[in-house]
């Protein structure tokens, strides 16, 4: 119907149509809950029961972190994730506009960068360590090679812990360093000892 009639006047009645729906259920949705709180004798129902502002902002707050809210998006491309939620709910709109939600989720993506970044190192350091023990046991000669060391110990958890094999391979070459190093100073007390 809308792609077959082209008058302006059209799309006004679909405008109307669809606020007289939204009115009508609205008056629906009132008129249950009344009879709901009639029903409970005059106590207010659960709904009418909000948690305080600051409260609800600390659930919308865990409902961005529950929700796997990306701390490098935008606003506009995580709503789609959040909107039907009840913690999202629970802020009427005037509300989202006096707290300003996107002021609240700015703030949310912003800790959670930092926490992501110190997480992300605090693994890259754990990993480092593991992949330490790992060359201190396998009991590496100077002259290994990384391929060699990658062959043979390629399976062990230790060493896939470390995901980017540049990575790896920088951890393995700062330890061979270090075994040529303590080669070089045994060989120089060997020839003194002679």
């Amino acid at each position: 119907d809308k792609s077959v009639s082209s008058c302006p006047g059209d799309e006004n009645d679909d405008l109307s149509i669809k606020i007289k729906r939204n009115k009508t259920e609205d008056c629906q949705v009132a008129d249950q809950g009344k009879a709901g709180t009639e029903e409970k004798n005059g106590k207010p129902s659960a709904a009418e029961v909000t948690p305080p502002l600051e409260e609800r902002i600390t659930h919308f707050r865990d409902m961005l972190l529950e929700r796997g809210v990306s701390a490098f998006s935008t606003w506009e491309k995580e709503l789609h994730k959040i909107v039907f939620d009840p913690r999202y709910l629970l802020l009427n709109s005037e509300e989202r506009k006096q707290v300003s939600v996107t002021l609240i989720f700015e703030q949310f993506v912003k800790t959670r960068i930092r926490e992501e970044y110190k997480e992300k190192k605090n693994k890259l350091l754990l990993a480092k360590e593991e992949f330490k023990k790992l060359l201190e046991e396998s009991k590496l000669s100077p002259r290994t090679t990384f391929k060699e060391f990658a062959e043979k110990y390629g399976r062990d958890q230790r060493f896939r812990l470390v995901q980017k094999k540049k990575d790896q391979e920088h951890f393995f070459n700062q330890f061979i360093l270090i075994l040529k190093k303590r080669d070089k100073e045994n060989r120089i007390r060997l020839r003194k000892m002679r």
